[in-house]
This record gives structure tokens, sequence and C-alpha cells, in this order.
């Protein structure tokens, strides 16, 4: 196996191993449980250090196997595949073994509650979500739910599975909003793909509906999640004990969720109305061709993965030193310590002057 085939591999798609797991976009979440059970020991940092690790193996043979699965229609459709000018023999032995790295990754929480029937319900749908005899892609609704499923609320659930959080109202409500980010970010990617789905012969969820009724179901499921990332943060004012500051409690969640109230004027509605109207509005476009990085992206991408949990984060780092690994894992995934990246977003973006931004009446 030639090297140059690895890097290729481990580059695919700028990094779309890292950038597409569902799990390090979520990773608010088990930032909650730690701070919702109050685990101040290192077998939580041990717990979620292991499960992310995990999910990078999991994440690798979903998109793997898909692109195994895909390498002729891919090539028809003139669309990115890591196995294009590979042998098949090659492609088998690196789907097998991203499969026997999720296996291992897994290990450890075989005898947490429901993590086993979880994981199984999670490899079937990814494993058959591409290859034949189901084939679940091109089943229309059944596939575009299997790779929702697939891609965010089951890991969600393992994860909170994996951390024993998982028989709670918190999960539910977390799970639940979860699946919405999934629903947009799922029916967004199959509209930028569906002209050369239609053109190679796909037969996925939007190939076969058309450009309004997707558009409408995209505004409803974006309306659906800002709505749902309000519910979390209502629930984290509730379930997260207070810190006491000179005396006084400080309920945590406040912070987040004044600065959700102040985006919620400016994104409410406006997905609905934009795409109604046949104006195409997609905040999980992150393509350098996609549509410049506002209040909405803010509030659909930058606010849930990055704000939130690197807000959690650092608070789990006050209650417990050892946290402070996720922190600096998150800086470096993200980037944080190029200032570039801060002034590409608003509000920071008004410091070099562009002040273009969407009015609330819009």
């Amino acid at each position: 196996m030639h090297a140059t085939r690895w890097i290729t591999l481990l580059t695919w798609r700028d990094g779309g191993l890292i950038r597409y797991n569902a799990v390090w976009q979520n990773v608010a979440a088990f930032f909650y449980v730690g701070l919702a059970q109050d685990r101040t020991d290192l077998g939580y940092v041990t717990d979620l250090a292991l499960f992310l690790l995990f999910s990078l193996a999991g994440t690798a043979y979903g998109y793997l196997v898909n692109d195994f699965a895909d390498v002729e229609l891919d090539h028809r459709a003139g669309k990115p595949n890591v196995f294009h000018g590979t042998s098949r023999q090659w492609a088998i032995g690196v789907v097998a073994l991203a499969f026997g790295l999720m296996l291992l990754g897994g290990l450890p929480f075989l005898r947490r509650p429901a993590f086993l029937p979880l994981w199984l319900l999670w490899m079937l749908a990814a494993t058959f979500y591409s290859l034949p005899p189901l084939r679940l892609k091109e089943r229309g609704a059944i596939g575009l739910t299997a790779t929702i499923l697939a891609q965010q609320p089951l890991p969600a659930a393992m994860g909170f599975a994996a951390l024993g959080h998982l028989q709670s109202w918190g999960a539910l409500l977390f799970i639940a909003y979860i699946a919405l980010r999934g629903t947009c970010s799922d029916v967004g990617h199959q509209m930028r793909d569906r002209a050369r789905d239609v053109a190679a012969g796909a037969t996925t969820f939007a190939a076969h509906r058309s450009r309004t009724t997707i558009a409408r179901l995209y505004g409803l499921a974006l309306e659906l999640e800002t709505l749902g990332l309000g519910a979390v943060l209502l629930l984290l004012l509730v379930d997260l004990p207070p810190v006491y500051l000179d005396g006084y409690a400080f309920a945590i969640a406040w912070p987040p969720l004044l600065g959700y109230l102040a985006l919620l004027p400016f994104t409410l509605g406006r997905a609905w109305r934009a795409l109604s109207a046949g104006t195409w509005v997609d905040p999980y476009d992150e393509s350098a061709a996609g549509p410049r990085r506002d209040l909405f992206h803010l509030m659909h991408q930058a606010f849930p993965a990055v704000g939130l949990p690197l807000y959690l984060a650092s608070w789990l780092t006050v209650a417990y030193w050892p946290n402070v690994i996720f922190v600096l894992w998150m800086a470096l995934l993200y980037r944080l310590y190029d200032p570039h990246r801060w002034l590409a977003v608003w509000p920071f973006r008004l410091l070099t002057g562009d002040r273009d931004e969407p009015h609330a009446h819009r």
C-alpha cells in the first residue's frame, strides 16, 4: 500500500473524518452529562475521551463503507470518492481495518446498559445504508431516515449510554434536538447533490421530489432546530447545579441562554420565509463556495457546535482541572488559536468593518 494512498485517506474530503463526526459536532451533550452528574473524577474524563476516539473510528467506517459501495456511481456523477483509482482489494482492506478499529473502540462500553443494542442498530444502519441487498440510501424516505439515525441520534444515544446517563429526560431532549440537526444536515446534503444524483440515476429522497418540497421540509426542520436549541438551553438552566461566587448562586446556563435570546429575533422564521419564497438558505453548507457565515450560521453551527461546548468544557475544567484536555482539543480542532478564524464570524467580523448582516424584520 503506497504512502500517498494513506495520506489521501487521512485527508479525505478536507479532513472529513474529523469535520463530519456528528459526535464531535454535538459534544455539548456529553459535557452536560459531566456537569449534571457533578463528575469531578478521572473516570468521566477517561470515558469521554475513549468514546470520542471510538466515534472517530465509527465515523471512518460509516463514510468509508459508503464510498466503497458508491465508487462507480460517484464516478458517473462526478463526485469525490476516496477509492477512485484504487483496487477493490485495497478498498476492502481499508474498510475492514476501520471496522476492526471501531470494534476495539467499543469494547470498554459493552457492559453499559443499552450500549450494545444501540451499537448493533447503528452498525446495521451504517452498513446497509449503502451496501446491497438493502441499499437503504436509494429507498427514498427510508434511506433519509436511516442516514439521519446513523449519523446523529444513534451515536448521541450511544454516548449517553457510555456515560451512564441514557435513561433521563435530559438525554431524551438532547437526542431529539440532535435528530433535528441531523435532519437539517442530511436534507441539505441531498439537496446540494440532487442534480448530480439525478444525472447519475441515483434514487435518493431529494432526487425523487421537487425542489419546492425539499425546500419546505428543510425550512421547517431549520425552524424546529432553532426552537430545539432553546429547549436544550432551558434544560441546562434547570439541570445544571449552580456555582457560588462570593456567596451568591450563579446558574451557568444564563450566559448562553441570553445569547440565544439575542439571536432569536434575527434568525427565527428566516429559513422558512426564504425557502418558501424560492431563495435557498443553507447554514450547513460549509464549502468555500457556500453562503457567508452570518448570524444564521452562528445560530445553527458556531453556537451549538463550538461556542456552547467550549463554554461547558471551561466550567468542567473549573470543577476538575483534567477536563482541560477537552478545552485544548476543541481549540486545536477548530483552530481557535488563529485570530483569522474569529474574525470570520459575527460579531468579531465587525472589527474588520464588515457590518453586512440580516435585519430582524427580514
